[in-house]
């Protein structure tokens, strides 16, 4: 991961980089926790701290070197390229030293690249470079690969590997369970590495093919399943849950490749300091791409993900771990995502099979049909809901239109245009107006200055931020009157662009504070307080932007307001009650263990 802050040292993370290389092939390939070395003898396996950097010299020829461009780069179109591992050429081979203590600022004994004395050498005839140490990875004599890798395979399809470890065949691994079977299928696998033959061994074996019935007698005797009497039961990884929910209401989009899409996610998770980077939720059926296609940021992971257990990508992970807290059935039950998918699922449900939407929910959540007992229990919750639901009607008409009233984006509308269109004329002063009458309606500001944005200066003039409105003292006062209708818009936001920190006030009421610096726009969510602020007729929004820094470095202000447009709901109409009710039915279908579950 490149790291572009200031005053970080390149050689450093380059440095960083080359160690989670190696320790990642130690553990991808050979099942050796490598990265234990990197300080000190590894405590427990047979790799010295000198045999470390003699593995780490293979990996340390690469021309990458933490720069912000990510070089090099291997240009596939016009628009696309991406990242390679070039060697450098022989005339600008580095020297690989080894780091005493791991610290690549006290660099000691210089060290060629090779392999550990106990595994078997290099091929006879291979390089002492990436493609040497490939060409031993898969070299007949070295046992580990092909053992570590189909143990990956068996543990992916089984819910557990041969060896549970399977990031760890070490010491301090653990044993496995079935050696003999091992044995078997890393020999078979290392005749000619075919997956997919590989793969199809495993799924037609009696062992894969079993029901994953458990019986009280096998339950007390093997409880993890380590011996494999009965069929592999597991819970989905976070992606394959939010496809899983989607796919049974027919919102999963079939589209493939292109660049990656944010689906819904609340607002305020992705707060990115520093630019204006931020979270827009992408139109039509990108919303419902696979997960595999969603935006990921190392920092900020999509929440519903994270919550099941989906790694954070800012370090490789081996092995997912697998847990089972509250907080997933929290996110299954009340995720929009996953709300929205229940509302389609019983729309789909109730157009199909209008005699029997339970019957058809089963069908197309589980494949099967309800058994006596269950119909029981769902068509009791359905009476009950639909009960609860004729004395809410605003909740009624919420779950019939879910869709509708999740993606307020698509009912946005501009109501104070910043610098990237037309922007208005602000009413603006750069001394103190004194008293707080200025952030409400009726105050005369007549007497004020009127300018559009960009508000600010520039030591040298910009073509791609043009200066409006000249802004060179410490603090500016800015006052903008705007008519609302009857019919309010929601979620207000302030879009702004600014290098300097500012507070905000919508009709006296304190809304937004914001000390953070962004290259671009961004768009700022209005608190509750300013939210509630808001009324028909006249309102004020109040802005008071200082300075961050020195003068000398240049300023720029720029603000717009956005609001959402209210969804005109229509009032329930008899049985709407007992047809949003099926929603509820819906979602908990989708919650159930069976519906998340590999089995």
């Amino acid at each position: 991961m490149t790291n572009t802050e200031g005053g970080t040292d390149d050689e450093e993370y380059r440095d960083i980089a080359i160690r989670d290389r190696l320790a990642t092939t130690g553990q991808v390939w050979m099942g050796q926790t490598w990265g234990c070395a990197q300080c000190h003898t590894h405590k427990y396996d047979p790799l010295t701290h000198k045999e470390f950097f003699q593995l780490y010299a293979f990996f340390n020829q690469t021309a990458d070197d933490d720069h912000p461009s990510d070089r090099p780069t291997l240009k596939l179109t016009d628009k696309a390229s991406t990242l390679i591992l070039k060697e450098l050429p022989a005339d600008k081979q580095r020297k690989t030293r080894i780091y005493e203590r791991g610290n690549f600022l006290t660099p000691g004994e210089t060290v060629e690249a090779g392999i550990p004395a106990a595994f078997p050498p290099l091929p006879p005839k291979a390089p002492r470079n990436r493609l040497g140490f490939a060409q031993w990875l898969v070299s007949e004599d070295n046992p580990l690969t092909a053992r570590v890798t189909v143990n990956r395979f068996w543990s992916r399809l089984m819910g557990r590997g041969l060896v549970d470890s399977e990031e760890d065949f070490g010491t301090q691994g653990v044993p496995p369970t079935h050696p003999e079977l091992l044995d078997y299928l890393a020999l078979e696998f290392q005749k000619d590495w075919d997956v997919k033959k590989l793969l199809k061994t495993i799924v037609t074996s009696a062992t894969y093919k079993q029901a994953s019935d458990v019986t009280p007698d096998l339950l007390e005797k093997d409880p993890q399943n380590k011996y494999y009497a009965r069929g592999a039961r597991f819970r989905l990884d976070a992606e394959m849950v939010r496809d899983q929910a989607l796919a049974s209401a027919r919102l999963l989009s079939k589209k493939m490749y292109g660049p990656p899409v944010m689906p819904w996610q609340p607002e305020g998770v992705w707060l990115v300091v520093y630019n204006g980077d931020s979270w827009v939720t992408s139109p039509g059926e990108d919303r419902y791409r696979r997960a595999l296609y969603t935006f990921m940021r190392r920092t900020s992971a999509y929440p519903s993900m994270m919550n099941f257990d989906a790694p954070n990508g800012e370090v490789c992970t081996i092995k997912r771990i697998r847990t089972n807290t509250p907080l997933q059935a929290l996110t299954a039950m009340n995720d929009p995502a996953f709300m929205e998918a229940a509302q389609r699922l019983a729309e789909r449900a109730r157009k199909e099979s209008p005699a029997d939407p339970l019957g058809k929910l089963y069908e197309l959540a589980l494949l099967r049909a309800p058994t006596p007992a269950e119909r029981k229990r769902v068509a009791a919750l359905h009476v009950a809901t639909t009960a609860e639901l004729a004395r809410q009607p605003e909740n009624t008409s919420k779950l019939l239109h879910y869709g509708e009233v999740l993606y307020s984006e698509d009912r946005q509308s501009t109501l104070i245009p910043d610098a990237r269109t037309t922007p208005r004329e602000w009413r603006y002063l750069t001394t103190d107006p004194g008293s707080p009458d200025w952030m409400k309606p009726g105050y005369d500001a007549s007497r004020w200055s009127a300018g559009p944005g960009y508000f600010g200066y520039f030591t040298k003039p910009s073509e791609t931020t043009p200066i409006k409105t000249q802004w060179d003292t410490d603090v500016l006062w800015l006052r903008y009157e705007l008519d609302l209708p009857a019919a309010l818009p929601t979620n207000f936001k302030l879009p702004a662009r600014t290098n300097s920190q500012f507070d905000v006030w919508v009709n006296g009421v304190l809304a937004l504070s914001n000390i953070f610096e962004r290259s671009g726009h961004y768009d700022y969510p209005i608190n509750d307080d300013g939210q509630r602020a808001f009324k028909p007729g006249k309102n004020v929004i109040a802005i008071r932007a200082a300075r961050n820094g020195v003068r000398g470095t240049g300023q720029l202000f720029d603000a717009g307001l956005v609001g959402s447009v209210p969804l005109n709901l229509s009032k329930p109409k008899p049985g709407d009650a007992a047809k949003a009710a099926w929603v509820v039915v819906a979602n908990t279908i989708l919650n159930l263990d069976e519906t998340v579950t590999r089995r």
